[in-house]
Parts: C-alpha cells; structure tokens; sequence
C-alpha cells in the first residue's frame, strides 16, 4: 500500500472512530496525561449535566463530589496497577450535578493513545444511580429492626462501632429493658406490645439527641450509644426518657457506663449490659452506673 493510501485511511479511520465517539450512547471522555479533558462527547455531557465547553480543559474534580476527591487523585495509581496487570480499572464515583443532584456513576478506565503516542485515558461512564438506591435499600433493610426502625444488632455493630473511635473517652453505652414487658403483652396483647415497642423508640430518638444512636438488641432490651457525651449528661437523657415514658405506664431498667481509654466499644457495651442485670435484681425500674475510672 503506498503512502498516500494509507493516510488516507488514516484519515477515514480516524473521522469514523470520531462519529462513533460522538454518536455513542456510552458516556466516554478522554483525558490526557494531566488528567484534563480533551474530548467528551454528548452523552457523557446529558450525564454529567455540563456542556462540553465547560470540560475541555479542566479535570473530572469539577463534577466530582467532595468524598470522592481522594479517589480521584489515585487515578493514575489505579491506572498503572491496571497497566502492569493488562487490566482495566474500574471505580465507583459520585457525580455532583450544577442543580445538586448527585449520580453514582461506574468508570471504566482505560489506557488510550493520544497524538505523538501521548499516554491518554479513555473513560466509559456508566449510572449507576438506581442500582445503588436498591443496594443501599437492602443494606439498610439488614441493619434495621423492621418493627421498631432503630437499628438492630448488625446495624450496631457495622455503624455505632464505625462512628466511635476506639480511642474515644467522650462515649457512653447504656443498656435498657422495659420492665414486666411479658406481663403487659399477656394482658394487652401482641399489638399491643409491638405498638409500646414503637412509641418507646420515637420517645428515645427524641430524648438522645442527633448525637445518640439507638438499637433494639432484641425483644424488649435496647442499647444506647452516646457520643460527646459524660455520665452526667448520659444520666440525663435517661431521666428524661423515664420522665417522658412514666405517664404510659412503662418503667424500664438501665445500666450505663463510659467507655474507658483504649477499649473496643463491645467491652463498653458487656458492661452497661452487666449493669443492666444489676439493676434488674435491684427492683428495677432504676439507672446504675460503675464507679469511675
């Protein structure tokens, strides 16, 4: 094939691969080595909510959310990562759009040549949106008692665990048990009893504040967790919540305690329990606490 034949098929070729870049329903970009847009084409723009002329040129950071900038700054990492083991690299990021919507968006990332063999990346960007609604509908469905809504024993442990630092000394459990709570289904009823488990929550929400996080361990026993909290305040939010449960009829046995300089918050937690039992046998209808430490 002489020359000029096959630049001229360069030439098609090239104008070909552009149309179908274009016209593609896949969201693609193509970033250089600095990781700046230098081409994007329409659908990628629909997704990202910004129009071409306010791409070419800039980085993904300009649509990026503020979480995922981390993320964002490993890309060329990844992508070597990806090259060494003759890979592409997908990633999962959050698409911040100008109305505030956000998109959870799938990037497949990988290596493109640019022009004078320039080391470029081509990325195919996927939402992902609904299918991280469900997943996070279902994760939450797990983590969540289905009578009551507050959070169940895995919930506890995935989430309060992950919010309290180890390290902390400001974080106080508590264990709570509605006293005579199988006497009052026995006379009441099931229904009955569910709908005191239910008031009993919202009432407890309302008392711990945004700071507090709320489990039902199992049938009637709770746990509280509260953070940025001493024993003083602790004590607080539990006389408010006796003060505001007394008028219905509903006592309930308490033991709490702070959680201490380098201990796990499940310790914490077996000794507000052992607490709990202490003031069980104590008559109930009490709060206990240890003696400081």
């Amino acid at each position: 094939m002489r020359e000029g034949e096959r630049a001229g098929r360069c030439v098609v070729e090239e104008h070909r691969y552009r149309r179908m870049f274009a016209s593609s329903p896949v969201a693609q970009a193509l970033s250089d080595a600095e990781g700046l847009f230098v081409e994007v084409n329409a659908a990628y723009c629909e997704l990202v909510g910004l129009p071409s002329s306010e791409l070419i040129g800039r980085s993904a950071t300009v649509h990026t959310h503020p979480d995922d900038l981390a993320l964002h700054g490993s890309v060329e990492d990844l992508m070597a990562a990806g090259v060494a083991a003759e890979r592409s690299v997908k990633v999962e990021v959050r698409v911040v759009r100008p109305d505030d919507e956000i998109r959870w968006v799938l990037l497949t990332l990988v290596p493109f040549t640019g022009p004078a063999d320039a080391e470029w990346t081509l990325a195919a960007a996927l939402d992902i949106t609904e299918r991280k609604e469900v997943e996070d509908g279902i994760l939450l469905a797990s983590r969540t008692d289905q009578l009551t809504g507050a959070l169940n024993r895995r919930g506890w442990s995935d989430y309060a665990v992950s919010v309290v630092d180890d390290n902390s000394v400001d974080t106080v459990v508590a264990v709570l048990d509605l006293d005579h709570f199988k006497q009052f289904n026995d006379t009441f009823g099931h229904a009955a009893g569910d709908k005191l488990l239910r008031d009993f929550v919202s009432t407890a929400r309302e008392c711990i504040g945004v700071d507090g996080l709320l489990a039902r361990w199992g049938g009637e026993e709770f746990v509280i967790t509260l953070r940025n909290c001493d024993r003083r305040g602790a004590l607080g939010s539990l006389e408010a919540l006796a003060a505001a449960t007394t008028p219905s009829g509903v006592t309930f046995s308490a033991g709490y305690t702070l959680q201490r300089p380098n201990e796990g918050l499940r310790h914490t937690l077996d000794r507000a329990d052992a607490l709990m039992f202490q003031a069980k046998r104590a008559g109930r209808n009490r709060m206990i606490t240890d003696a400081p430490r």
